[in-house]
């Protein structure tokens, strides 16, 4: 019934100018002289006269008012007349009446976006980078430091048992971990809009697909993981402040995976009138699959949630790392990671960092 009642006040809308009255007022006036006259062609000729003029000549219309009686025509434009200016007064006042009535609901919005805050179009979902084949962890030898002299040899030794920082043995395996976790990855997160002027109250978000070989997910709070370094931590350098209680990290893209898919869930809440908001964690997804990706608008205010479909599609590329490349140099691994993460996500998330860190440098503010 809603919808049949917005869609007769739109018609109406459409079909009320703002001079129907003078309209209406014509329609009857010439009802009333077709009626009244005796001698009709003179308003025969105006009426046929002036719908030609607005719709082009018409056949129809002019064997209808040469074979009609006159007064029945006239009887017929003072009915049509009255009508329209029913429709055009009262009609409309009860449409918009019953319309008041009905609660209104709210109109949500909801996007789905990249790392880079870039909303997906139409529905797609295309990942970026591409998927590392990297050696095994039995093939990936220890990182090690060489020295021309075995005079410097000794020097790291006595350095390292004072505390001096110490090689990573595990270097370069934890490069080829970086790069077979986040290669041909991506970071979604959440943006929902409230466009109407009614609180949408309740609202939440629910995420399923596909846990099946191939295709890997989880929620973080991770933008930029963090890189292997060549040294371990210092062995008898300052210690961590310990706390006695540690606070949780807060989440608000919760999980709650079954054993088939993938259920990730977003309580949005209540979203003001005309306002939006986005989520603070990500959801990492990585797949070696295409899948279909299903998502679902809950809001106290919907008769039924809303359901959309997106379309996963996978990077077609496999790039294979050899144990050369984790070997390589800092600037070389670098270029690696660019290409195959997100086409440069790290490279660009380092200089939004670094841009933040300069304005904080020279901002200049009263103190506390």
């Amino acid at each position: 019934m809603e919808v049949w009642l917005e869609r007769l006040d739109r018609f109406l809308t459409i079909i009320r100018p703002k001079t129907y009255n003078v309209i209406a007022r014509v329609i009857v006036g010439l009802g009333v002289l077709l009626v009244t006259e005796s001698q009709l062609n003179l308003v025969q000729s105006i009426v046929v006269a002036t719908y030609e003029r607005l719709f082009g000549y018409s056949d129809i219309l002019r064997e209808f008012l040469e074979g009609s009686s006159s007064p029945w025509v006239g009887l017929f434009l003072i009915v049509v007349g009255l009508i329209y200016h029913y429709l055009m007064i009262v009609g409309r006042e009860q449409v918009e009446l019953q319309l008041s009535k009905i609660p209104k609901k709210a109109y949500l919005n909801l996007e789905l976006r990249n790392a880079d805050s870039e909303e997906y179009k139409d529905n797609t979902i295309n990942l970026r980078g591409c998927i590392l084949d990297v050696p095994l962890a039995d093939e990936i030898p220890e990182y090690r430091t060489s020295y021309d002299s075995s005079s410097m040899d000794r020097i790291s030794g006595i350095l390292g048992a004072v505390g001096n920082m110490e090689r990573n043995p595990k270097f370069y395996q934890e490069r080829a971990e970086l790069l077979k976790v986040w290669g041909g990855s991506e970071l979604l997160s959440l943006r929902i809009a409230n466009s109407t002027e009614v609180l949408a109250t309740g609202v939440k978000v629910e995420i399923k697909f596909p846990r099946v070989a191939g295709v890997s997910a989880d929620n973080t709070k991770k933008e930029f993981p963090t890189f292997p370094r060549e040294k371990s931590k210092n062995r008898f350098g300052l210690l961590p402040s310990l706390s006695l209680s540690h606070q949780p990290i807060h989440y608000d893209i919760k999980r709650d995976h079954s054993e088939g898919e993938y259920c990730f869930y977003w309580n949005v809440g209540d979203v003001q009138a005309n306002t939006s908001c986005i989520s603070d964690t990500y959801i990492f997804l990585r797949s070696e699959e295409s899948f279909d990706l299903e998502l679902r608008i809950y809001c106290d205010q919907f008769s039924r949630p809303i359901r959309e479909t997106y379309k996963v599609n996978k990077k077609g590329e496999v790039l294979t790392i050899s144990v050369a490349d984790l070997m390589a140099e800092k600037e070389c691994f670098n270029d690696i990671v660019d290409k195959c993460v997100m086409d440069g996500h790290f490279q660009r998330v380092a200089e939004r960092v670094l841009a933040k860190h300069e304005h904080k440098a020279q901002e200049v503010i009263p103190g506390g």
